[in-house]
Parts: C-alpha cells; structure tokens; sequence
C-alpha cells in the first residue's frame, strides 16, 4: 500500500511457515529470517522461539537488527541458557560461545510468569552486561516483589509491586544510542532507572 506520492504507508511484512513433505516447498523459520534480513528491517519480530530457529534469530540479532521474541524459561538468567541449548539443535558450538552470542544478541531479557492466582506478572527486567574483559555481568533492572501471598475462601491473594533494581549499564547506553535512539529517550530511561557506572 503506498500514498498518492508513492511512500509505502505500511513497511510491516507478515510470514507464515508451511510445512511439505516436499523439502523444496517447507518454510520454516529458520528460512524465513534469512530470507527477512533481505528486506533490511528495522524490527523483525519471531513468535516464539521452540527450536532451531533461534540460531537464525540471534544471528539476525548481531547484524544490529532489532529482535522480538518469546521463549519459555524459568528465569531471566535460565532464559539465556535457554537459548543456548535451542541454538545447539542448529549449530555444533561450545556453550560458552553460544553465550557469547545469545548474551550480545539480546542484552534485555524480561521474564513474565503466571502466579498462582491465574495473573500473569512481568516479575524481572534484567540486562545481561558484557564486560571489557570479555565477563558477563547479569545485572536486575526491575523487580516485581511480592508483598502478600495467601489463600482466602480456596483463591490465592497475590499482591505486590514493580521496583527499579538498578539503571542500565553505560555500554548499554552507548548501544542504544549508536542503533538510534533519540537523546531524550534514553534521558526518560535514565531518570526511571539512574544512572550507572
């Protein structure tokens, strides 16, 4: 779709994969983010990573391309090793360089879990830092606490609240702003979370 002066009003472009017994007609979404980085994108969005595919991703992610995504795991931190194993169905890697990449893929991770009482809660935003040294230093942004957990009349009562852990690392910064992001976001950010070292 474009406007009357020949812009395209919508950029987005949405894949599906399709599943052969014919190998040559399969799309998986291995094939399709290699095919995405084509279109030079701003965002590529990947539904969830199960498998493979999350080589392809993280590889994606180090071109500087912005990468979305949803994965299960346990935690922030078990959502790296998470990746990693996922990687290793497509590649046969060390795990210490598996993370190195999916740590420098993905230098946010924001784990989300449903509680007892059927809520789904952003529990932990955490930055995983690599260090000069070539060290990660996996470091909380935010926190959910939980300040009441009980069961009344057979439901569970879950309260609590969101708190700033730290502020985002200095190298973090750098990268956001070498990949864009305007001056005064990274301000807004900044004056949320503090400023580190």
């Amino acid at each position: 779709m474009r406007y009357q002066d020949g812009r395209v009003c919508n950029s987005v472009i949405h894949t599906l994969t399709r599943d052969s017994e014919n190998d040559r007609q399969r799309i998986d979404q291995t094939s399709l983010l290699d095919m995405s980085l084509r279109f030079n994108p701003d965002v590529l969005v990947v539904g969830e990573m199960r498998g493979a595919e999350a080589n392809a991703a993280q590889e994606a992610a180090r071109t500087g391309v912005a990468v979305l995504t949803t994965i299960h795991s346990n935690s922030c931190e078990a959502t790296y090793r998470r990746m990693v194993s996922l990687c290793k169905r497509a590649v046969d890697m060390s795990d210490e360089t598996l993370m190195g990449y999916v740590t420098e893929a993905y230098p946010i991770v924001v784990f989300c879990k449903q509680l007892e009482n059927k809520s789904r809660r952003v529990m932990e935003i955490m930055e995983c830092e690599i260090l000069p040294d070539g060290s990660r230093n996996f470091r909380p942004l935010f926190q959910y606490a939980i300040t009441e957990n009980r069961v009344e009349n057979g439901k569970f009562i879950i309260s609590g609240q969101h708190g700033v852990v730290q502020g985002i690392s200095r190298s973090l910064q750098k990268r956001f702003l070498e990949n864009g992001m305007p001056q005064d976001t990274l301000q807004k950010i900044l004056r949320i979370g503090g400023d580190s070292q």
